[in-house]
């Protein structure tokens, strides 16, 4: 259903033309409303746009409110977004909070005092408020066999991790600085003109708040009649606040500054969508095409297929199908209806609260595929076994490590079983937390390699492949 930006007393809303119709009808907007279709700039009467007025037909002209003639409306000056992002620019003189263009005179008058504190919240909620958690779970496709979300914004801002955040940034520079210094002069300087042109097209550490990847089923089975996912077909769907900036154009300069090679990325219209078309060198005369484009506003998508772009456009939440509940800052999810080799699925979940971190992995097997690893878990000894294996996880694992302070979530881990599965399930409290992370900061090359080891000495100890 396609949608306008309209403007009702000095303020830009996002309608859909349906709802936009069915209150002009109603009289409380008149037709004369002004109104843009999203990454266009040419603002006009709602009664002359093509949409609007197909629905209106031949209705007569709905009233103004209260019905007085409506005001003439001055139509707004607007830019287009720089790439084509396909949300239209808010108009002069306002400062954009989400869906809402506020006059700026809103944030002037009062004492000096009260006016400071007031434009600093304003600061803070347009921070806070340009982007919503779970945006881009409104355009992961129905059919995913495999999806993976990642709540950058809720981690970063987390209470373990943004008291350590600007010095694990900085410990993350310095290390890779360390390495960049043993490249050619060469790679250094293309590396520093990538950074350099995506930074100058508005993007920053704090552009990302989420990633979603989601890996489709295959229309054609794995050759011996199982079901199996198409990666060809994957999309990575990025959401931050890229009003800031040209996220497309970035992407662009990025890659070819940073590969020294030009013309490497074309800007098309597919179907009224800005859609940008790379092809990248793979080595020999193998080469990689790919697509990008701003679904909406917040939200990149990037597939190696250009109809799967097309195809999220259209938005529905999808976060209960996935089981990414709100909160979760990590979930991998694994489809029923097309399991792993070993015939299991499920889902590894993160969340971090006001006090304590729990991480789980709740692992389900087809009992038809893998029935003898399902029967397994009916085994009276299978817990005590699995409390064992935990103990020696938390011993082994974290010997010598930054974050030792950690192993006794591990080695008082809960494990609950189930008729074809078990679930493991850590809890940490966010003091322990913050310690590991201020332990990070501090970390070199060779003790930040010994943490990311860490997850799968832990796997293969407690559950090996049921893990």
């Amino acid at each position: 259903m396609s949608q306008l930006y309209v403007m009702v007393d000095n303020q830009t809303q996002l309608l859909e033309v349906e709802e936009l119709v069915k209150r002009i009808q109603s009289g409380s907007l008149p037709d004369s409303v002004q109104v843009v279709t999203p990454g266009q700039s040419s603002w006009g009467p709602a009664k002359d746009h093509p949409d609007v007025k197909a629905k209106l037909g031949a209705s007569p002209t709905a009233a103004s409110p209260s019905g007085a003639a409506a005001a003439p409306t001055p139509t707004p000056s607007v830019p287009p977004p720089a790439g084509g992002s396909g949300v239209a620019a808010p108009p002069p003189g306002t400062v954009q909070i989400g869906n809402l263009a506020l006059p700026k005179g809103a944030l002037i008058g009062g004492a000096a005092a009260a006016g400071v504190v007031f434009v600093v919240v304003i600061f803070w909620l347009f921070y806070r408020s340009s982007y919503s958690r779970g945006a881009v779970l409104e355009h992961v496709p129905a059919d995913c066999a495999e999806l993976m979300y990642l709540d950058v914004e809720g981690i970063a801002t987390s209470d373990p991790v943004k008291s350590n955040l600007d010095k694990l940034i900085k410990n993350v520079r310095d290390l890779s600085e360390d390495k960049v210094e043993k490249r050619s002069k060469k790679d250094k300087e293309r590396m520093t003109k990538a950074i350099d042109a995506i930074k100058g097209n508005g993007l920053d550490e704090t552009s990302v708040r989420e990633i979603a990847m989601c890996v489709p089923q295959s229309a054609d089975d794995d050759g011996k009649g199982k079901p199996s996912t198409d990666y060809e077909k994957a999309v990575v769907l990025v959401g931050g606040t890229f009003r800031k900036g040209n996220v497309l154009k970035a992407i662009k300069e990025g890659l070819e500054a940073g590969t020294g090679k030009d013309d490497l990325c074309k800007f098309e219209d597919d179907d009224g969508l800005n859609m940008m078309k790379c092809s990248v060198d793979l080595g020999g005369d193998k080469r990689q095409t790919f697509y990008a484009a701003l679904v909406e506003g917040r939200v990149l998508a990037v597939s190696l297929d250009r109809k799967v772009i097309k195809s999220v456009r259209n938005s529905k939440n999808r976060a209960k199908d996935y089981s990414a509940d709100k909160g979760e800052q990590i979930v991998v999810y694994r489809s029923k209806d097309v399991p792993n080799w070993d015939g299991s699925y499920g889902t590894t979940k993160l969340k971090v609260d006001s006090k304590e971190t729990t991480f789980s992995v709740e692992t389900h097997y087809d009992t038809d595929k893998a029935k003898s690893k399902a029967d397994a878990f009916k085994d009276d000894g299978f817990q005590k076994k699995a409390e064992e294996r935990m103990k020696t996880a938390a011993k082994e694992c974290f010997e010598k490590s930054p974050v030792d302070n950690l192993s006794d979530s591990i080695e008082n881990g809960k494990v609950e079983t189930f008729d074809d599965g078990v679930k493991y399930e850590y809890k940490v409290s966010n003091k322990e937390m913050t310690k590991a992370f201020k332990a990070l900061s501090d970390a070199d090359e060779r003790e930040i390699e010994k943490v990311t080891s860490l997850p799968w000495c832990v796997a293969r100890t407690v559950g090996g492949s049921s893990y």
